[in-house]
């Protein structure tokens, strides 16, 4: 079944899931594993969240699980298209994944 078409429960259920396998993979260090299964969790959580989130076109989020930050220049569904703040290039990132605390990395 898709992300779309699950209700906020089946969401919740699959998230559940996917953090538990996410965290058998990282307990291994299969990292390819765990961000298979991260990604996943993160789109889930967008779809969850969709109706509520407030995402700012040209706003600055910090990006969840990474070292980043994303000037946000499109939305579409659950995804923010920016501009990465590391390398300049333009990418989509589920709207769960950003964070709009104002924490440094320095």
């Amino acid at each position: 079944m898709l992300y779309s078409d699950m209700s906020k429960e089946q969401l919740r259920a699959e998230m559940k899931d996917l953090q538990e396998k996410g965290q058998r993979a990282y307990d291994a260090e299969n990292w390819p594993e765990y961000e298979i299964h991260m990604t996943k969790w993160y789109l889930a959580k967008s779809y969850e969240i969709r109706d509520d989130a407030r995402i700012e076109i040209g706003r600055t989020y910090r990006i969840a699980e990474e070292y980043d930050r994303l000037t946000v220049t499109a939305l579409e569904g659950v995804m923010a298209w920016g501009i990465r703040q590391s390398t300049g290039e333009t990418t989509a990132v589920p709207i769960a994944q950003l964070d709009d605390t104002d924490d440094d990395f320095n």
